[in-house]
């Protein structure tokens, strides 16, 4: 199982970076030990560096009972990433296909993300029946319908 999601998450790197190319922006894999950053982006025609986390699955959108009916994108994350806000830090959620037919790709400003995963750990806390011990892992959701626009937000590089 974990050198599946090693190959899940190498898949969305590579896929991250042909989508930059596709653009004109310079990025480039770190080493597996960097903290925090798997592909440094440096968009040449705004002059400006980028630190990008990516976040790959290859689940299907599910409903989950406590959102309601809605069907959602999930991402597993940590209880780090309540804290990860920078300006220069993107994080590009992605979601494979089937093998041979391209992903989607949905970029958010790590603001965004810490506070979703800080409202959604604890809405979870306190929507137990009984009281629960709280954990490190942590969920971000995106709506299949996706309201807030996530989807292709390629421009956030020309931004920031």
């Amino acid at each position: 199982m974990k050198g599946e999601s090693v190959q899940i998450g190498l898949a969305g790197e590579y896929h991250v970076l042909a989508q930059l190319a596709q653009r004109g922006l310079l990025g480039s894999l770190t080493l597996s030990n960097t903290k925090g950053v798997d592909i440094l982006l440096f968009n040449p025609h705004k002059d400006r560096l980028f630190r990008v986390e990516v976040k790959t699955t290859k689940l299907a959108p599910v409903s989950e009972r406590l959102f309601g009916a809605e069907r959602f994108y999930i991402w597993q994350m940590n209880e780090k990433h309540e804290s990860c806000v920078e300006q220069k830090l993107v994080f590009c959620f992605v979601h494979l296909r089937a093998p041979g037919e391209r992903p989607d790709f949905f970029l958010v400003p790590s603001a965004d993300v810490a506070k979703y995963v800080r409202w959604q750990h604890q809405h979870w806390l306190d929507t137990r029946s009984k009281p629960v011990a709280s954990t490190s892992m942590r969920k971000f959701r995106i709506e299949e319908s996706d309201p807030r626009a996530y989807r292709e937000n390629w421009a956030i590089f020309d931004t920031s």
